[in-house]
C-alpha cells in the first residue's frame, strides 16, 4: 500500500465513522455525538485535503512550479486549521443552545455500540497512517485520528455512565444528561481550537519561509565537514510540504581552479540534499586574505601559506585555508 492508498482509505474510514455519529445524533440528539459529526466533516476535509496534497507534492517541477509542488501540503493544512476552528466554534453555539433548552434525553444500547464502533475504525486507520512516518501529511493525520479516539472515549464514557444510572436509578441521568453532555462536548471543542491553532501556526510559519535554528546548524556542519571547505559565511533553508530546500556560502582556499572549486561545491550540494531533500544551491567564494590584529602582523601572504610576525605566545589569530610560518618577536 502507498501513499495515495492510505489517503483513499483513511476517506473512506471518515465516511464510515460519519454515517456512525450521524445515526446517533438522530437517535439521542445529543450534543456531544453532535460535536463528533462535526468533528468528522472537518476530517472529511482534512482527508480529502491530505490525499490531494500529497498526490499534488508528487508532481514533477514544470516551467510554473520550478521547485515543485511541495507546498500543496502546507495549503492543505491551512484549509483545515480553519475548518477546524470554524467547528469548534459550531460546537459550542450547539452546547449553549442545548443549556438554554435543556432537553433530557435518554441513552441506548445503539447509540453505544456504534461510538465503540467508530473508535475501532480509527484505530484501524491510525495503524494503516503509521506505515508511512516519512510522510509529513499522513503522519499529521495519523496523530489528529490518535486524538480522535481519545474524543470518542469521552463520548462512550457518556452513554455508558448513562447506561448504569438508567438502570440504578431511573430517570436520573435523563435529567442531568445536557449538563454532562455539553460538557463533553465543551471538552473536545477545546481540543479542537487548541489542535486547529497549532496547526495553523505551523502553516503559517511554514508559508513564512521559517527554517528550525538546530536544522540550520546541523546543515552548516555537514557543509563543513566536506573536505576542501575552508569555512561556511552562511546557510538558508526554507520548508516546501515534507522536505527543505537550501542556499549555502562557502569559502574554498585560494588560487584553486574552477573545475577543482566546483567539485567541492558539488560535494557540498549532495551532501545537503541527501538530508534536506530539495533543491541546494551553492556559492563558492575565495577564503579571505589573513589580516594583521594586535598580536600579529602579517608580512607575507602566498597561494596556500602566511608568513606573520607575533608579539605573544598566546595569540591564535585565525588564518582558515592558509598554514602559517610564526616568528616570534617582541612588539617595539
Amino acid at each position: 500500500m502507498d501513499e495515495l492508498r492510505a489517503a483513499e482509505t483513511s476517506i473512506a474510514a471518515t465516511a464510515a465513522v460519519m454515517a456512525l455519529y450521524l445515526s446517533i445524533w438522530l437517535a439521542t440528539a445529543s450534543v456531544a455525538a453532535l460535536s463528533e459529526l462535526a468533528h468528522t466533516l472537518v476530517d472529511a476535509v482534512g482527508v480529502t485535503a491530505t490525499y490531494f496534497a500529497v498526490k499534488t507534492s508528487r508532481k514533477p517541477p514544470d516551467l510554473e512550479h520550478p521547485y515543485g509542488h511541495y507546498k500543496a501540503d502546507t495549503l492543505g493544512g491551512l484549509l483545515g486549521s480553519l475548518v477546524v476552528l470554524m467547528a469548534a466554534a459550531l460546537v459550542g453555539y450547539e452546547g449553549v443552545e442545548k443549556l438554554i433548552r435543556w432537553e433530557p434525553y435518554e441513552p441506548d444500547l445503539f447509540a453505544l455500540a456504534a461510538v465503540a464502533v467508530a473508535m475501532a475504525i480509527d484505530a484501524s486507520r491510525v495503524r494503516i497512517l503509521r506505515r508511512f512516518p516519512h510522510s509529513k501529511a499522513l503522519s499529521a493525520d495519523s496523530l489528529h485520528f490518535s486524538t480522535d479516539i481519545f474524543a470518542s472515549a469521552g463520548v462512550l464514557a457518556l452513554f455508558a455512565a448513562g447506561l448504569a444510572l438508567e438502570g440504578a436509578t431511573p430517570g436520573l441521568f435523563a435529567e442531568l444528561a445536557p449538563a454532562l453532555d455539553v460538557a463533553v462536548a465543551a471538552a473536545i471543542a477545546a481540543v479542537f481550537t487548541t489542535l486547529s491553532l497549532r496547526l495553523l501556526r505551523a502553516a503559517a510559519l511554514e508559508l513564512l519561509d521559517y527554517s528550525p535554528p538546530q536544522l540550520r546548524e546541523e546543515a552548516r556542519a555537514l557543509a563543513a565537514g566536506v573536505n576542501g571547505v575552508v569555512a561556511v559565511k552562511d546557510v538558508r533553508l526554507r520548508k516546501a510540504g515534507s522536505i527543505y530546500h537550501g542556499e549555502a556560502t562557502i569559502e574554498v582556499r585560494r588560487g584553486l581552479s574552477v573545475e577543482e572549486a566546483h567539485k567541492i561545491a558539488d560535494a557540498v550540494e549532495e551532501r545537503l540534499k541527501r538530508r534536506l531533500g530539495g533543491y541546494v544551491v551553492v556559492h563558492v567564494e575565495p577564503t579571505q586574505l589573513p589580516r594583521s590584529s594586535d598580536c600579529c602582523d602579517v608580512v607575507m601572504v602566498g597561494p596556500d601559506e602566511v608568513i606573520a610576525y607575533f608579539y605573544s605566545l598566546d595569540c591564535r589569530p585565525c588564518f582558515p585555508g592558509f598554514r602559517v610560518e610564526r616568528i616570534y618577536r617582541p612588539k617595539r
